[in-house]
């Protein structure tokens, strides 16, 4: 049995797409609020008002509502509709949202062009939860268990592409009047070509055997594989069976079931504290926190390129070096990172010298560091986790439940994050980020275990026999080092 390349190339690619979109959100929103707060390039009416934090964090923020509204859908449905549709209507919100965006900006009503403005920005933003969650969970499913790692990684390296996409466009449209609505729209131009593009993948083929279509689950495998391709439709079949026949003798199987509790920890546990560690808000805010630090505004773009060497590493070691090991490195530089972040920001804080002295330096070196480790460590891993530890009985709505925490609190931090840079400064906000982020350190040791090289069904009957020695009794300090 070998892989069609072809076939492992467009059912990767295709579904990246939708990380993309999300990524080019991130990227060009900072440029967009921050053209939308002035008065001489915003070219609407309500200029001023979208420089108060509140609504300069609910133009942020918008999409990540739109998310987090998206993925307890998604949570619902997820396992009815199956993983292709999933991602169609991924696409198609993403369409709906980026026009409306756009039209946006003809209303001559400041308070309708607004609420226009920040519904459309919603509707993006439920693009990304079914998108983020049938993208991973596709591409787990239908990938060789040799690829699965490096493929869903390499996702969020289309994530970044998106974030340094969006940072690139809203660098060249930021002197045009108006420049924000067409640096939104022009994720049109991604999302239109893979809308008719997913017409062409077939559905996952654990999906189709869990709903009974084994003979398209057949053709779903030999779409992706070549040669004997029995011995994989077996496994897959008698990993299917046995979740039937669980059924019928216990029942439907809730994720917060107790023999679950340790995979259900470690990927929404990751999640969670990819998001509460700070890196992926701030980066809806470079543009004004390396403007804080006397950067210009060019500095985001070498920041994203940047983002996109050090996810990089990630793609091409996390299938050799694991994924503890990469949680690790991560964690470890973003600690590093926040700490001289902190110190920098706390001897300079309000500092406006002109040119690229020390403090500048070091915080856009404290930065690069920062986004580094995340996308060593959190950025992939987490994502790749959560499409990997929960079993194919629970996958849909287990994968739903952690987008939908990884959306909340990406949602909360977002919209903190000017609050607090107003209210006590880049020191605390840096501060708080570097105790989570040792927080985080500790909970991978303990909490999350070693997934590389083992099948999906592999990583199912480790989790069913960790908790079978466990004997459902409740361990205070699980310390999971030995899965290594």
């Amino acid at each position: 049995m070998q892989a069609r390349p072809l076939s492992v190339f467009l059912l990767f690619f295709i579904p990246a797409l939708g990380g993309l979109l999300f990524g080019y959100d991130i990227g060009s929103t900072s440029y967009a609020v921050a053209q939308l707060q002035d008065s001489t390039y915003s070219g609407t009416s309500w200029s001023s008002s979208a420089s108060s934090p509140f609504l300069k964090g609910l133009l942020t923020t918008s999409t990540t509502l739109g998310a987090f509204l998206g993925s307890i859908i998604v949570f619902q449905i997820a396992d009815k509709i199956g993983r292709k549709i999933e991602l169609q209507s991924g696409s198609g919100l993403y369409i709906l949202g980026a026009s409306g965006m756009y039209l946006s900006s003809f209303p001559t009503s400041s308070h309708l062009s607004v609420s226009l403005l920040v519904i459309f920005r919603i509707i993006y933003g439920l693009g990304i939860a079914f998108s983020m969650h049938g993208a991973p969970t596709y591409i787990a499913e239908m990938s060789p268990s040799n690829l699965r790692g490096f493929l869903v990684s390499l996702k969020e390296a289309f994530i970044v592409v998106g974030i340094l996409g969006g940072y690139f466009v809203g660098y060249m449209l930021e002197d045009y009047v108006g420049g924000w609505k067409y640096t939104w729209g022009c994720s049109l131009v991604v999302s239109v070509p893979q809308f008719f593009m997913l017409w062409w993948l077939p559905k996952s083929s654990r999906f189709l055997m869990l709903v009974g279509k084994e003979e398209e689950a057949m053709e779903s495998i030999e779409w992706v594989f070549e040669g004997e391709v029995g011995e994989l439709f077996e496994d897959i079949k008698g990993q299917v069976g046995r979740q039937r026949e669980k059924e019928l003798t216990q029942g439907t199987t809730s994720i917060f079931a107790l023999k679950w509790r340790g995979a259900l920890l470690a990927g929404v546990g990751l999640v969670v504290l990819q998001q509460v560690t700070g890196q992926p808000s701030i980066l809806s805010y470079a543009t004004p926190i390396l403007d804080s630090a006397g950067l210009e505004s060019y500095s985001s773009v070498l920041v994203g390129v940047f983002k996109i060497f050090a996810t990089m590493f990630a793609v091409l070691y996390v299938d050799s070096y694991g994924r503890r090991k990469l949680l690790f490195i991560g964690n470890s530089l973003m600690l590093l990172a926040l700490v001289t972040l902190t110190v920098t920001f706390f001897f300079g804080d309000g500092d406006d010298d002109e040119g690229l002295g020390v403090r500048q330096i070091v915080t856009l070196g404290g930065m690069f560091v920062y986004i580094g480790g995340y996308q060593v460590g959190f950025g992939p891993i987490a994502w790749l986790m959560i499409s990997e530890c929960f079993p194919l009985e629970i996958r849909g709505q287990a994968v739903a439940f952690a987008v939908q925490m990884n959306f909340f609190w990406n949602m909360v931090v977002q919209f903190l994050v000017p609050v607090i840079q107003d209210s006590i400064g880049n020191v605390a906000m840096f501060g708080i980020f570097s105790l989570l982020t040792a927080f985080s350190i500790w909970f991978v040791n303990g909490y999350v275990p070693e997934t590389k090289g083992l099948s999906l069904e592999e990583i199912e009957k480790f989790f069913e026999k960790q908790h079978r020695e466990k004997n459902g009794k409740d361990v205070k300090t699980p310390l999971l080092s030995h899965i290594v």
